[in-house]
């Protein structure tokens, strides 16, 4: 066979394979022109206003309109279209999550005391208040828990025992006699020097530990919580002095005689002045010398807290904490308390018929009258624990390395800060309703009748 015949064949085999093309070319040529044509026609009839609009054909080929994306892949697309936007937004972000993380950790409140380099302990608080009374032994043991050497003042042996009675190497007695003054006011008082030598002389547990310097960290003033309630005309003087010379004068000279200690030195240290706010903030009748004690100590504190602004010594913070209605627990809860109401017994006739009757009426108003003491229950002392921490913890940082201002007018216990309110803001007749005021007796007074700190527990 010649090359002419092979080229022949060839081409007659390809023949069948380009019909088979052209023809499905021309198919689709003419689907398409077709479709289009309808797509014209029926566009066309959809348009035409004589139609009937069950009959009008409906418009094909318009634009779909696409579904609407969801926000995160409308997000995810301006993201990789505006990388660089995105990149300096998550890096402002980043920055300002770490900041703001940082910030938390620095100004975050550790509540526990902090220790020297040789893992001892270093900060020192004292507490003056009677060991005999359930808060300062709460406080006392709480705060040695948390790492703190703590210092209780006693003025008796059996004040003493007391303290020796926890078996707590780090809470210790100190005697602490206010009735002796040094030579001049300005120096140290005798009892003191032991606490002089902690925090100016090196000390070193073992031998072999590398000495540390002990620090002053707070002085904790606690007067007793139990006042004489009543009429005033009823009240004997011995316990008006009582009263000035234990609850007002005694916390006075407590301050005055540490004050040479504690800006002895520039670490901060606090004031905390610890007293029941309830009574004073409502100014209750038959409750003078509470309301008069705890008046007078909270003005001292405030002129001792701008004194010390004005001579430059801001290591110092006055700190005041308004107590309420705190449960200290099982285990500190006196229960030889007094049935309130009777003190009455002890009035003479004549004193009986003017105020009996109003004073048992405010009696009423106090849960534990009818209920007994054991029943009563305010916070739990973790809160009051909790605000003496927050009252010796130094003022902390902002983000920016400043000093935060700090608080110093705390409250703990149910009833301080909602009663600091009442006082404050809601008028005495309206405070009188609250408070179960009955109108009309003989003493002719528009205030609201009281008793004692717990008195309006229930409002």
């Amino acid at each position: 066979m010649t090359s002419d015949d092979q080229f022949f064949f060839d081409y007659l085999a390809s023949i069948p394979h380009d019909v088979r093309r052209y023809s499905l070319q021309v198919a689709d040529s003419i689907d398409q022109h077709v479709d289009h044509a309808a797509t014209a026609i029926r566009n066309t009839l959809s348009e035409q206003s004589w139609l009937p609009y069950s009959v009008r054909p409906s418009m094909r080929g318009a634009p779909k309109r696409s579904a609407p994306t969801a926000l995160t892949d409308r997000v995810y697309d301006w993201m990789n279209r505006n990388r660089a936007w995105t990149a300096a937004m998550l890096a402002f972000v980043g920055t300002g999550v770490v900041l703001l993380y940082g910030n938390k950790k620095l100004s975050g409140r550790r509540r526990k005391a902090r220790k020297a380099g040789n893992g001892a302990r270093k900060e020192i608080v004292v507490i003056a208040g009677s060991p005999h009374e359930p808060m300062t032994r709460a406080i006392a043991s709480d705060l040695e828990r948390r790492g703190y050497i703590v210092y209780v003042t006693v003025t008796s042996a059996d004040e003493e025992h007391i303290v020796q009675s926890e078996k707590r190497a780090d809470i210790k007695p100190l005697w602490l006699d206010l009735t002796t003054t040094s030579s001049t006011p300005s120096d140290l008082h005798p009892a003191l020097q032991e606490l002089h030598n902690l925090i100016t002389q090196p000390q070193s547990p073992h031998p072999r530990v590398p000495p540390h310097t002990c620090q002053l960290s707070g002085l904790i003033i606690i007067p007793s919580a139990n006042f004489a309630s009543g009429p005033v005309v009823t009240i004997p003087q011995s316990s008006w002095a009582d009263t000035v010379n234990t609850r007002i004068l005694s916390p006075i000279l407590t301050a005055q005689a540490f004050l040479p200690l504690l800006t002895l030195r520039n670490n901060t240290s606090t004031v905390v002045f610890a007293y029941p706010s309830v009574s004073s903030s409502l100014s209750a009748p038959f409750a003078g010398p509470e309301v008069a004690a705890t008046r007078a100590i909270s003005g001292f504190a405030t002129s001792l807290r701008q004194e010390l602004r004005f001579v430059g010594r801001k290591n110092v913070d006055v700190v005041e904490l308004r107590l309420g209605h705190i449960d200290l627990g099982p285990t500190y809860r006196d229960s030889q308390s007094q049935v309130a109401g009777t003190e009455v017994l002890a009035w003479s006739v004549q004193q009986r018929s003017l105020y009996a009757s109003q004073y048992l009426s405010s009696v009423e108003q106090r849960p534990v009258a009818s209920a007994g003491p054991k029943t009563v229950r305010g916070t739990s002392a973790r809160s009051l624990h909790h605000a003496v921490m927050d009252a010796l913890e130094p003022a902390s940082l902002n983000i920016f390395g400043q000093k935060r201002s700090k608080k110093y007018i705390m409250y703990a216990g149910r009833g301080a800060r909602s009663y600091n309110v009442i006082g404050t803001w809601v008028p005495s007749g309206l405070v009188g309703l609250m408070m179960g005021y009955r109108s009309g007796y003989s003493m002719g007074s528009d205030s609201p009748s009281s008793g004692s700190e717990t008195s309006w527990e229930r409002v």
